[in-house]
């Protein structure tokens, strides 16, 4: 299952975009979203500067379910999880 996730183009108080399980509310436009990442049954970067976020920043799935995936920490340990993978596939 692929997911595009993204994080509000200005500051918005969180609580107001989300109900109270932390999901989107269903009547946001997600054109307030930089898209930052894309996952499948890999990763990919959308915009090359969200890797140097701090990595507490919490991101949003944009079209599918966050599937584990909350901040940009959790991206990062990701992404380095495929990486092990792939590096011990070639060994």
């Amino acid at each position: 299952m692929s997911t595009t996730f993204g994080i509000p183009q200005r500051q918005i108080d969180i609580d107001k975009i989300c109900d109270e399980d932390g999901e989107l509310l269903d009547y946001i436009n997600h054109d307030f979203f930089e898209r930052i990442w894309f996952r499948s049954h890999y990763g990919r970067w959308l915009n090359p500067l969200a890797s140097r976020l701090p990595d507490e920043t919490r991101v949003f799935p944009l079209d599918n379910s966050a599937q584990g995936i909350y901040t940009i920490g959790d991206i990062k340990d990701f992404m380095d999880k495929i990486d092990k993978e792939k590096s011990n596939e070639k060994v």
